[in-house]
């Protein structure tokens, strides 16, 4: 009996140590989120992507800088820490721990208590963390779901995005996360992530009409022409699986040129910037 006890607890150290041994998956490596949300009336939802922006030095710590399309590309600046696996929002002076991937088993964060398990994400065992919790107050169950190197299945940004939904009588303003990258790599959600972009503007100041991706299908190149004179503009070329295969930076004037060089036949996201704003996102072929 003595030694069957001992090997049970044996084995829960050893568990133990593996699982805090396991190899941490950093959340802001170049990430980028497309995301969609949901409204009750009124207009259908929005794709929509976030993706990672300049760095920022702010009192000696760097942040690494997104836009929230959601909140009128409001600047939302993040930071890191890999070693303690938690990631802090700047919020005016200060910082906000925004999530904490050390979380174990009935662990409290925010005032939820968390569920831990394991998951695999393209083809890698991350860390899910859910917490729940209930208001007294209006009488609702509470939850946000975490993925290690993915952020919150609902706005990466705003993990509690979606808490408080059941106070409206039509189910609140969800945003959902459909997909991930890094470093242009898939990570998280559908494959097909490339088909499920809503093919508009991030930025209204842009008459979306007047910008053209001619001709599509293209064989040698592509020309992208705006009747509004674009400042310092750029290409971004996505192949099917959300991989960024082309990039053309520090562009002027009316009219920008892809060539082709060595793209292969097939279908791709392109999506056209300017002074770092989204400007129009649209599907081109190549033939």
């Amino acid at each position: 009996m003595k030694a069957i006890f001992f090997y049970a607890i044996a084995s829960l150290f050893i568990s133990s140590e593996l699982t805090n041994a396991q190899e941490y998956h950093p959340m802001l490596n170049n990430a980028t989120w497309i995301v969609k949300d949901y409204v009750s009336c009124c207009r259908p939802p929005q794709t929509k992507t976030i993706e990672a922006g300049a760095d920022v030095v702010v009192d000696g710590m760097t942040y690494k800088k997104f836009l929230d399309p959601f909140a009128n590309n409001a600047t939302v600046l993040l930071r890191e820490d890999s070693e303690e696996r938690k990631v802090y929002k700047l919020e005016g002076d200060d910082e906000v721990l925004l999530y904490d991937f050390s979380l174990e088993d009935s662990a409290t964060f925010g005032g939820l208590t968390a569920t831990v398990d394991y998951v695999i994400v393209n083809n890698e065992s991350r860390k899910r963390i859910v917490l729940n919790g209930f208001s007294e107050t209006y009488q609702i169950p509470l939850t946000q779901t975490w993925i290690e190197g993915v952020g919150s299945i609902a706005h990466p940004l705003k993990p509690d995005h979606n808490m408080w939904n059941a106070l409206s009588a039509s189910g609140g303003y969800c945003v959902n996360l459909l997909c991930s990258f890094q470093n242009g790599a898939h990570v998280y959600g559908s494959t097909d992530c490339l088909e499920m972009v809503v093919l508009s503007t991030n930025n209204e100041d842009y008459q979306v009409n007047q910008i053209s991706f001619s001709p599509n299908p293209f064989r040698n190149e592509l020309s992208v022409r705006s009747e509004m004179v674009l400042e310092q503009a750029s290409l971004k070329v996505y192949n099917s699986v959300g991989q960024l295969v082309r990039e053309v930076n520090d562009q002027s004037g009316n009219t920008i040129v892809l060539k082709r060089e060595n793209l292969s036949s097939g279908l791709y996201l392109i999506q056209l910037y300017d002074n770092g704003k989204l400007v129009k996102t649209s599907k081109i072929v190549v033939d």
